[in-house]
């Protein structure tokens, strides 16, 4: 049975300085102003992150989640009566991009690797309804292929501050190493053993860009192969949020329920996915892999509560 690996961390928030935006930044700004600095005189980065929490206000538009359930084939009461759980993310993306393109912050964002990302989805999420986002960066850490950083962002009714939503992305980056940190060893991995097929995804080469077109994240490693050569990747790759609101369509249930998903490695496109789901008591688990060359791309699971 295989299982996602996540990392067991709790927010915090103490003493962080509040930074409030009047909206939420656009992506390609946000892209825009990195691949910028990438021309421009490197400066040494900050060894710290910078202890700031960005907040802004928002909606998780009905024209979203309509688009989103065309692009996931998705139905039923989630996304007909409240928000599925992904919209909430691309909808608070831009301002986690915008916090992480920023000067300040100690690791590059274009290069940036996802590795794992949990979602507390703790009550059902109004559309086309003013809602609070807050997103923070904490634990920057030694990882063995680099450094890694958690990405959190939470999610309130602005009128009673109840929390709805909060979620928690590792990133890596391979470029930067700790100064003074030791290193830790890479840990050692079970071989893959496939287990049973019971579904089967074909994802097209352009599935990147139709993501794009409904998300906004129009990174380039995700468009097209001449878009992902250009940053130094053999092809363009699936998004790996798009394969969590995949894993997720026509399986949410309102809430609460958390559901988390690990990356082992990419999906390059044009391709077939190998997936397996299964329950497993309170949890089903699903598992996605390259069936001819039997490598595991992912593995989730969704848990009611």
């Amino acid at each position: 049975m295989v299982t996602p690996n996540i990392i067991d961390s709790d927010p915090k928030t103490e003493s962080l300085r509040i930074v409030s935006v009047n909206e939420t930044p656009s992506l390609t700004s946000s892209y825009g102003k990195v691949a910028a600095g990438v021309f421009r005189r490197k400066r040494p980065m900050a060894v710290s992150l910078p202890g700031t929490c960005w907040e802004t206000t928002d909606v998780i538009s009905r024209q979203l989640v309509d688009d989103y359930n065309t692009l996931l084939s998705a139905s039923g009461d989630v996304g007909h009566n409240s928000a599925p759980s992904l919209t909430a993310h691309i909808t608070a993306f831009g301002l986690s991009t915008a916090m992480m393109a920023e000067r300040g912050f100690p690791l590059p964002l274009l290069g940036m690797v996802h590795l794992q990302h949990k979602v507390w989805h703790m009550s059902d999420i109004p559309i086309d309804q003013p809602l609070r986002i807050a997103t923070w960066a904490q634990n920057l850490a030694p990882h063995h292929a680099g450094t890694t950083v958690e990405i959190w962002v939470q999610i309130f009714d602005p009128t009673t501050d109840k929390l709805l939503w909060q979620s928690m992305a590792l990133y890596l980056s391979q470029s930067v190493k700790l100064p003074g940190a030791e290193q830790p060893p890479r840990p050692a991995r079970e071989p893959f053993r496939p287990p049973a097929m019971t579904a089967q995804w074909h994802l097209p080469k352009d599935i990147g860009r139709r993501y794009a077109a409904v998300s906004g994240d129009r990174n380039p490693i995700h468009l097209s192969n001449i878009t992902a050569k250009a940053l130094g990747m053999p092809s363009a790759i699936a998004h790996g949020m798009y394969a969590a609101g995949r894993m997720l369509a026509g399986r949410e249930t309102p809430a609460p329920y958390t559901w988390a998903i690990e990356f082992a490695s990419p999906m390059r496109l044009p391709t077939k996915v190998a997936v397996n789901y299964r329950h497993a008591n309170d949890r089903q688990l699903i598992t996605g892999w390259n069936a001819r060359k039997e490598k595991l791309n992912f593995a989730a699971e969704i848990r009611l509560h």
